[in-house]
C-alpha cells in the first residue's frame, strides 16, 4: 500500500478538438558571460559508405546515423569572449583550431552568438524558419566575413553511436568574403542536428549545387560523442504535469510484484534501484509483457470512483486521475485513482494531493484490499497537506514556475493524523481507520525530489527526454479496534496501538507535455530510497504516442507521398489522422487535415497521399494516431488522439514543436520579392567588376546584371550576364548603367537602384 499518487498522463487531444495554443515546454536561457559548453567530437571517414540519412537528411523526421565510421576525436571548446564567440578545438581538429566570431554589419542580420551557440542563443526552432547571420571570423590573423542563410529544415530525432537525441535540423548556405576581396562566393552548404541542451551534435558540409540548397559533395562530417561540460538541464512546466480533464490517454504494462530491477534494462550490473538511477540513458524496450494498465483524467464523479463522496474527493475544483488496470479483461479490472488540485501562487505552483484509492472496491486486509488515504480537512479534523509536485520560479522574481534537477519539496510531518481508510468504499469495519505519524527512522511525511534528466527508451521504439522524480510516502500508521466509529472520531495517538509502517518508494520518468512514461514502484516498506530490488508495480509506457518517424516519399506538381513508422507496438491503435499547412503548426493551427478534408487525403496502412496541393509551394506535414479507449466504469467510449506537439525544442518560451516534415511540390514558379542592395561598379583593369549584397529570399536561384546606356528608361536595359549564387560579376561591356535582379524560377524580383 502507498498514499503516493502520479500524474501518469498520456499523450494527446480529444480528437476533433482545435489544435491546443502553443505552450513553454522547455526552456534554454539566453547566452551570458558564464556559459561554456565542452564537447567531445569525432570526424566521420566520409570515404566511405555514408547512411542516406547523413547524405540526404532533408525530409526526414529521425535520421539513424549510426552506422558511420569515426575516425580522428578531439575536444570543442565554445564559450562567450568580448566581443564574440570563441570555438577551440584541441588536438586531433586540424589546422583552424581556433576561431572567433564577432557581429558584423548592420542590424537585422543576426549575431555571431546565434550562429555559433544556437544551444544557448534562444533561436526560434519553428520547423521553416529562417534566419540570416552576417558574422567576422578570424583564424589566426586571417579575418573573413560570412553571410550565412539558415532555415530549420526538420525536426525529430537523431540515433548517433552514443545514442538518440532530439534535434531540430538547420540546413546553412555559408558565402564567405576574405579580406580585401568584393564578392562574396559560395563556399559550402552545411547541415547540422542541434540538440538545445547540447548543441551541435552531427554536422555535414560540402560545395553547394547551384540551388543552394543541395550538396554535390559530401566533404567533411562530425559527430558528437558526449558533453563534457555546459548541457543545459531539463525542466518541467505545469503543462507538463497537469491535463484537462478527458483529453488524455495512457496505455502502460505492469509487469507484476516481484519483478527484479535487473530484469528491466540490457544494462550491465544494474540490480538496484540506485544502479539504475545512476545510469544517463535507460532502455525498457525489452518490457513488452504484463498486465496492461490504462490511464485517464476524469470528473469526481459515482460513475467514475465508489469513493466520489469521501474525504478529500469532495475537494472543489479538483479532478480524479485514474488508473484501470487488466481495464480490458472481464473481471481483472483493478481500479487505482488520485484527486489532485491545482493552486497558483507568486513564488511557486503546487499540485495538491488531496486524496486517493488503491484497489478500489477489494475487500482485504491493510495493504491487499482497498485503502484509501486523505489529505484534506473534513469533518472538522485538520489534517497536514501533501504536495504532489512543487514548482517554483528559481529566484526570478515573476519569472514562469518550473521543475528541474535538484528541486525537492516534502509535506510537513503529520501529527498523528487520521488519513487512512482501510475500508470498502467508505463503509466501516473493524481497523478500519488508521492514523500516520513518524517513528524509528520514518520522517512521517510525503516528499518528493527531482534527480536527473537523460533520455529513455520505451517498448514501442520511442525515445523521450526525460526527467527522472523519486516521490516517497514515509510513516507508520496506528489503528484502534472499534466496531462502530463515528466519521471522524477524536482519538488520540495514546489510544492507539502500532499496525504497519510505510516507506514507498516511486521512481517517476516525467516527459514534458507527454506525462509519466515509467513508474517503478517499490513494496510498501523498503529500507530505504536506492537499495530495493525488486518491484511491487512497474508501468512502463508502449502509447498512445505519435509515429516513431515520418518520411517524404514523392512529391509532384499537386501531390506529396508519406510514410510513417508507427512504433513497435500498434495494437492499441486505431488509425491515423494526416495534417498540412503551408506553415508549421507551432506558428499556426493546421489548416487541413485528413478528416475534414477527406477528399484530398488516401491512407494506405501507414502511407499517405495528400492531393490538391499547389505547385511549388513547400508544406509542413504531421501524422497522429487515433486511439478508442472503452472507460470499464461507465462503458463509454471516447476516441483520443496523440500528441500533435511532443517535441521539448524551443527557443521561445511561447512554443512547442509538432514532429513535422517539409516537402516542396514540383513546377510552379517562384518570384524572389525582396531587392538587391548595395550595388557596386569598379573598373578592373581589363573590364568592370560588378559586387553587391548577397540576398536572403526563399525564391533565389541566382542573380541577373542588367546594362543601359541611358538610366532614362526601363525598356533601355538588358540582361548582361546570368550568375549562379555568386555576388561579384568580372566582364567587358558597353553600358554606362547596372541592375542586378534576384532569379527565381518564375521570374526575377523587383529592381532595386542602379550603379553607374
Amino acid at each position: 500500500m502507498t498514499a503516493v499518487a502520479t500524474t501518469d498522463r498520456g499523450a494527446g487531444a480529444l480528437a476533433g478538438d482545435p489544435a491546443p495554443a502553443p505552450a513553454a515546454l522547455f526552456k534554454s536561457g539566453p547566452a551570458t558571460a558564464g556559459d561554456l559548453l565542452k564537447v567531445r567530437l569525432a570526424r566521420v571517414d566520409v570515404g566511405a559508405s555514408l547512411p542516406p540519412d547523413l547524405v540526404q537528411p532533408e525530409g526526414r523526421s529521425r535520421w539513424d546515423l549510426r552506422g558511420v565510421i569515426l575516425g580522428d576525436r578531439w575536444v570543442r571548446t565554445t564559450a562567450p569572449v568580448d566581443g564574440g564567440v570563441s570555438v577551440a578545438d584541441g588536438a586531433g581538429a586540424g589546422p583552424g583550431a581556433t576561431r572567433l566570431y564577432r557581429d558584423a554589419g548592420t542590424a537585422g542580420f543576426g549575431t555571431a552568438a546565434r550562429f555559433a551557440m544556437p544551444q544557448r542563443a534562444g533561436e526560434d526552432f519553428r520547423p521553416g524558419s529562417r534566419e540570416r547571420f552576417l558574422v567576422d571570423e578570424t583564424a589566426g590573423d586571417v579575418t573573413a566575413t560570412l553571410v550565412i542563410d539558415s532555415v530549420i529544415a526538420g525536426i525529430g530525432w537523431v540515433d548517433l553511436p552514443s545514442g538518440p537525441r532530439e534535434v531540430v535540423l538547420q540546413r546553412l548556405l555559408i558565402l564567405r568574403r576574405r579580406a580585401g576581396a568584393a564578392a562574396y562566393l559560395p563556399e559550402c552548404l552545411v547541415h547540422r542536428w542541434i540538440d538545445p541542451r547540447a548543441g551541435v551534435v552531427a554536422e555535414v558540409s560540402g560545395p553547394p549545387a547551384p540551388d543552394g540548397r543541395t550538396r554535390l559533395a559530401v566533404s567533411e562530417a562530425t559527430i558528437l560523442e558526449t558533453v563534457l561540460q555546459g548541457a543545459a538541464d531539463l525542466r518541467l512546466y505545469l503543462e507538463d504535469l497537469w491535463e484537462p480533464v478527458l483529453s488524455d490517454v495512457g496505455y502502460t504494462r505492469d509487469r507484476g510484484a516481484g519483478t527484479t530491477i535487473a530484469s528491466l534494462t540490457p544494462a550491465p550490473g544494474i540490480t538496484t534501484a540506485g544502479d539504475l538511477i545512476a545510469l544517463s540513458t535507460w532502455d525498457f524496450s525489452g518490457n513488452t509483457t504484463g498486465t496492461e494498465v490504462a490511464y485517464t483524467a476524469t470528473p469526481v464523479s459515482q460513475a467514475a470512483t465508489c469513493n466520489y463522496a469521501q474525504c478529500g474527493y469532495t475537494t472543489p475544483g479538483a479532478h480524479l486521475e485514474r488508473s484501470d488496470r487488466n481495464w480490458n479483461v472481464p473481471g481483472g479490472l483493478v481500479k487505482i485513482n488520485a484527486v489532485t488540485e491545482l493552486e497558483e501562487r507568486a513564488n511557486d505552483t503546487v499540485v495538491w494531493l488531496r486524496a486517493g484509492t488503491q484497489k478500489e472496491g477489494v475487500a482485504g486486509a491493510f495493504g491487499t484490499g482497498e485503502s484509501r488515504f486523505c489529505y484534506a480537512n473534513s469533518g472538522g479534523v485538520t489534517r497536514t497537506p501533501a504536495p504532489l509536485w512543487v514548482l517554483t520560479n528559481h529566484g526570478v522574481p515573476g519569472g514562469a514556475h518550473y521543475l528541474t534537477a535538484g528541486d525537492s519539496w516534502s509535506s510537513t510531518p503529520f501529527n498523528c493524523e487520521q488519513n487512512i481508510f482501510n475500508q470498502v468504499c467508505g463503509a466501516a469495519q473493524n481497523f478500519g481507520l488508521i492514523w500516520a505519524k513518524a517513528c524509528g527512522t520514518h520522517t512521517g511525511t510525503q516528499f518528493g525530489s527531482a534527480i536527473k534528466s537523460g533520455v529513455v527508451t520505451l517498448p514501442s521504439g520511442h525515445t523521450f527526454n526525460a526527467l527522472v522524480v523519486r516521490t516517497v510516502a514515509d510513516f507508520c500508521v496506528w489503528a484502534r479496534f472499534d466496531p462502530n466509529p463515528p466519521p471522524d472520531p477524536p482519538y488520540t495517538c495514546p489510544l492507539l496501538f502500532k499496525s504497519d509502517e510505510v516507506r514507498t518508494v516511486n521512481h517517476l520518468w516525467q516527459v514534458p507535455h507527454v506525462g509519466t512514461v515509467v513508474r517503478l514502484q517499490s513494496a510498501q516498506n523498503v529500507p530505504d530510497l536506492t537499495s530495493f530490488t525488486t518491484l511491487a508495480e512497474t508501468d512502463i509506457a508502449f502509447g498512445l504516442f505519435p509515429p516513431l518517424s515520418i518520411a517524404v516519399t514523392a512529391t509532384t506538381d499537386t501531390s506529396v507521398g508519406l510514410s510513417w513508422n508507427p512504433g513497435l507496438d500498434t495494437h492499441r491503435i486505431a488509425g491515423y489522422k494526416v495534417y498540412w499547412d503551408t506553415d508549421s503548426g507551432a506558428a499556426t493551427p493546421y489548416a487541413f487535415d485528413s478528416e475534414s478534408a477527406p477528399g484530398q487525403v488516401s491512407i494506405a496502412g501507414t502511407t499517405a497521399q495528400i492531393i490538391g496541393l499547389a505547385p511549388g509551394t513547400t508544406y509542413h506535414f504531421t501524422v497522429t494516431s487515433l486511439s478508442l479507449f472503452t472507460d470499464p466504469s461507465t462503458g463509454l467510449t471516447t476516441r483520443f488522439e496523440s500528441d500533435r506537439y511532443p517535441t521539448q525544442l524551443s527557443g521561445d518560451p511561447d512554443f512547442v514543436y509538432p514532429i513535422e516534415v517539409l516537402a516542396t511540390t514540383t513546377g510552379g514558379s517562384c518570384i524572389p520579392t525582396a531587392e538587391v542592395a548595395n550595388l557596386t561598379v569598379a573598373h578592373d583593369g581589363t573590364g568592370v567588376q560588378i559586387c553587391w549584397d548577397p540576398l536572403a529570399d526563399p525564391c533565389l536561384t541566382g542573380y541577373e546584371i542588367l546594362g543601359a546606356d541611358t538610366a532614362e528608361s526601363d525598356a533601355g536595359f538588358s540582361v548582361v550576364a546570368d550568375t549562379g549564387l555568386v555576388t561579384c560579376w568580372n566582364g567587358n561591356t558597353a553600358s554606362r548603367y547596372f541592375l542586378v535582379t534576384a532569379r527565381g524560377t518564375g521570374g526575377n524580383g523587383p529592381w532595386g537602384h542602379y550603379g553607374r
